[in-house]
């Protein structure tokens, strides 16, 4: 039985390997990226620029698996093939104040018992948003109610 399952990890490694080798990183501007990208920098980031823009596309096809967005202020943005964000890593700076990514809970918690601390990086997965404060303390919250799951 261990045998069996070990063959079986091999195997699916094996396959996400190939698929991958199939992905090509591709320059695409901002433009061309589905309206959510556009709409979420021109709320979050109004008159930021943009370093660098690229979709990850899957060949032999041409569709895009998903799109990052680099601004001249060293935030990296991530977002999904329909456009939306689902991680926000502000490592050189923070993650603008005004961005309503997480629950009000959420947010809640960190005004309460984080006072003074920054958000540097949001990643959503899942079920959870993930949370990286200034002071290097990390939060999960689940999606449903914002409640603290795990520091």
């Amino acid at each position: 039985m261990k045998k069996l399952f070990r063959v079986l990890a091999l195997a699916l490694v094996v396959a996400l390997g190939a698929a991958n080798a199939n992905a090509e990183r591709v320059e695409m501007p901002v433009e061309k990226m589905p309206a959510q990208v556009q709409t979420f920098l021109n709320d979050y980031y109004p008159g930021a620029q943009v370093a660098k823009s690229w979709a990850k596309m899957m060949r032999p096809t041409t569709e895009p698996m998903w799109y990052r967005v680099n601004l001249d202020n060293g935030t990296k943005l991530w977002f999904d093939l329909t456009g939306n964000w689902y991680q926000v890593d502000a490592k050189k700076s923070s993650v603008p104040a005004s961005i309503d990514l997480l629950p009000n809970i959420a947010r809640k918690t960190i005004t309460d018992k984080y006072p003074g601390e920054t958000i540097k990086s949001i990643k959503f997965k899942k079920d959870q948003y993930k949370v990286r404060l200034s002071d290097g303390m990390k939060l999960k919250f689940d999606k449903s109610y914002g409640q603290v799951v795990k520091k």
